[in-house]
This record gives structure tokens, sequence and C-alpha cells, in this order.
């Protein structure tokens, strides 16, 4: 029963996945071809220096695809069940309501690591080419912020839609939106060196959100 609704939600995204990972890979290239066009038209004394003492984010403009693609699939994902009444019956699965909403989250972080990770791919590979071992650290350091700002902006997503008090959403959204804001505000390598752990585990506490949503949803609690 697990196999056949994890492969239900593949049969259900596979086509929205394969467009948000085109467009993923493309924004990623885009941005190493300007980056490239950057360093070929600059001395590298000129690049390094806007790495080493201005701290330029040179794939910034990629930050707030996570936060597009994850909201993107938490509402692809979980608007057709919930409007259909679908997702009442694999809460009423003999899984258990806990475990199925548990595979499809799981199902949708599967996707959502497979969007991301490429393009986090390009921007490390590309960047190898012009700059030394210590720029990968503060690439991952960088990047890691935005992906779990994807993974908080799925959740929200789906906690919101699976949510039946209209209250509850609105609480949901401006919690979501005021605390996800904190993960784009870095303007320099290592800005959230130190607290990317407690910024991890925020995120990961906030799984129970939907959860706790469906539990309301299966026993149609409105307030």
């Amino acid at each position: 029963m697990t196999r056949a609704l994890l492969y239900k939600e593949w049969i259900k995204l596979r086509l929205w996945w394969t467009l948000m990972l085109a467009a993923s890979v493309a924004f990623a290239l885009f941005l190493f071809f300007k980056l490239r066009y950057v360093v070929n038209a600059n001395e590298a004394v000129t690049v390094w220096s806007t790495w080493i003492f201005k701290g330029w984010l040179f794939f910034r403009p990629f930050q707030y695809a996570p936060l597009v693609f994850g909201v993107t699939l938490g509402f692809l994902q979980f608007l057709p069940e919930v409007q259909a009444q679908r997702i009442r019956l694999a809460l009423h699965l003999p899984l258990g309501e806990t475990r199925a909403i548990a595979l499809h989250l799981a199902a949708g972080a599967l996707l959502l690591a497979l969007v991301l990770l490429p393009a986090a791919l390009v921007f490390s590979l590309g960047g190898a080419l012009w700059f030394p071992g210590e720029w990968q650290g503060n690439l991952f350091r960088v990047f890691t912020p935005w992906i779990l700002t994807g993974y908080g902006a799925y959740l929200a997503a789906a906690a919101i839609l699976l949510e039946t008090n209209w209250r509850h959403r609105v609480f949901y959204l401006l919690l979501s939106a005021g605390a996800l804001r904190l993960f784009l505000l870095e303007t320099a390598y290592d800005t959230y060196a130190r607290i990317l752990p407690a910024l991890a585990l925020w995120v990961l506490a906030l799984v129970l959100v939907p959860l706790f949503s469906s539990h309301r949803f299966r026993k149609g609690l409105a307030r």
C-alpha cells in the first residue's frame, strides 16, 4: 500500500515536477553563464575581490526560487486532493492518517529535493572552475537557508490546504510568511553560519503542523 500511494503521487505530479526541474536547471544555467561572462569580462583579481572583500553573492537571484517551487509543489500536490475530497479516503486507509500524510509529505520532499539539488550542483561545479575550495563552503552555507525556505514553504502550503478553519489558515500563513522571511535576509556569505542548525530544526518541527491539520481535516473540525 505504501508503494501504491507513492506511485499515485508520482503519477499526479510527474508532469509538473518535470517542468519545475527544467525551470530550476535553466535558471541555474543562466546564472552560471552570467557569472562566466563576468569572469571573462574582468580580471581574476577583480572577481575574487568581490567575493573576498565585498561578499558578493554571485547566485543571489536564485534566492527565491526554492520558495516558489515549494509553494507551487504544495498546492499542486494537496489542492486537488482537498477539493475532490480524495485526501479523506487516504486518511481512512489501513496505514493510518499520520503515516498516510507522512508518505504524502515524504513524496513531496523528495520531488522538491530533485528539483533543487541539480541547480545546487550547477552552482557548485560552475563555481569550482574559478574559485578555490573555500568558496564551496561559502556556497553551501548560502544555499542551505534557501533550500530550507523551500521546504518550509512546502510544509506551510500543505498545512494551510489541509486545515479546515480559516482563522487557523490565516495564522499559519502569517506565521510562515514572517518566519520564512528571516531565512532570506542574508546580504553576504556566512550570514547564517551560526544558526543553520536552528533553522533546520525549525523546518523539521514544521512537519508536525500538516500532520495536525490532517487530523482536524479527518475529524471535520472547523473550530
